[in-house]
């Protein structure tokens, strides 16, 4: 049996590029804590399309191509893919240079 160790998810190693880009050098990280980051980049960009509330995380799919290389730099990209008065939808791609790492598909409710 394996033995676990706390999930840490770096935040901080985002440098944003607006609100529907930023980027990272990667770490040791698995493709959950890349995930999760894709799913901050893609909250941020939709927080950024409201005129009042506050989101609240819904849905959260991932599909995962490959592992990140430790060291380089990943892109991460989110689109708002539509936007009704409860929810946004969005989506975006972690990517090393022309390697897709995963794709996230999430849904927000506004609140």
């Amino acid at each position: 049996m394996s033995e676990l160790t706390d999930l840490v998810i770096p935040l901080r190693a985002l440098q944003f590029k607006g609100y529907d880009t930023a980027q990272a050098t990667a770490e040791q990280w698995d493709t959950t804590q890349v995930g999760v980051l894709l799913q901050h980049v893609a909250m941020r960009h939709a927080s950024s399309v409201l005129d009042t509330g506050e989101l609240a995380t819904v849905s959260v799919s991932f599909d995962v191509s490959a592992d990140a290389a430790t060291g380089s730099d990943i892109q991460f990209q989110s689109r708002i893919d539509r936007k009704t008065r409860t929810l946004v939808f969005a989506s975006g791609l972690a990517r090393q240079g022309d390697k897709v790492l995963l794709k996230a598909t999430v849904v927000f409710r506004i609140v």
